[in-house]
This record gives structure tokens, sequence and C-alpha cells, in this order.
């Protein structure tokens, strides 16, 4: 107790909080799972970072897959900007069977819907921008994968 008074105070004099700030509790909330919905686990291969030409890291989007429903699913994170609305977008295409894609002005992150993937490759992306809309960040995976059902 005596340990995180001091550690407490130091962070305080420091101008530091020694709590994370509302945005990113908020922002924090949002897990792929929880924004595909229930039955949905990430996928292997299914992550990328959504960074800047920088190399600044924007959030990330996820490849997601209900074993139970054969549905894909895209949901893109913000990490950056989080809890103000800026463009973000995901997108998600099974080679034949479709695509979705979801663009506006977010706060905390975008998500493409269900498409049946099963048994069909699929490719995915995220991307977002700054609040001037200058800076612009991607990720994903251009060419097709995650074919075996």
């Amino acid at each position: 107790m005596f340990i995180r008074t001091i550690v407490a105070a130091a962070l305080a004099t420091a101008g530091l909080a020694a709590l994370p700030s509302a945005a990113y509790a908020a922002s924090a909330a949002y897990t792929p799972e929880r924004v595909c919905g229930p039955g949905f686990a990430r996928v292997a291969d299914g992550h990328r970072a959504i960074r800047a030409r920088s190399g600044a890291v924007f959030g990330h989007v996820y490849l997601m897959y209900s074993k139970r429903s054969g549905d894909n699913c895209v949901a893109a994170i913000k990490g950056a900007f989080v809890g103000r609305k800026t463009v973000t977008g995901a997108y998600l295409e099974v080679r034949g069977g479709g695509r979705s894609e979801d663009e506006q002005r977010y706060r905390y992150y975008a998500e493409t819907g269900h498409i049946d993937g099963s048994w069909k490759c699929v490719r995915f992306e995220g991307w977002m921008r700054d609040p001037s809309g200058r800076t612009y960040a991607w990720g994903g995976r251009k060419g097709w994968g995650n074919c075996g059902g």
C-alpha cells in the first residue's frame, strides 16, 4: 500500500495520470470478437497493424471467422484519435462469394458485416485517416489467403 501511494504521488507530481484516459478505456472495450459478435474468432494470419507511411500505428485490422455459420467478418479498431470521429474503414472480399465495405467517420471501429466464406479464399483491409484528413494509414492482406474453410 505504501509503495502504491508513493508511485501515485510521483505520477501526480510529474503530471501523469495513474489511470488510463477515458478514450483509451473506451477503445479497449472494443475487441474484434465483440465487434463481429458471438461465435467469431481471430483467424491465423488475420491481424495487421494499420500504419501510416511514417510508420505510426493508427489501429489494427482483424479477419474473423465463425465455424458455426461459416461467415467471415473484418473489424478495423482504432488505436489513435480514439473517441474522435475520423474516417475509418474495413473491407472484406470472399473469392467467388461477394464483398463488403464499411467507411464512415467513426469514433472507435468499422466493421464489414458477415459474408459466407466457408472453404473460400479471402482478402481484407482496414484504413484510417487523421482528423485533418491528410494522413492515411492502411493495413491488410491484398492477396488471397485462409482458403481452407
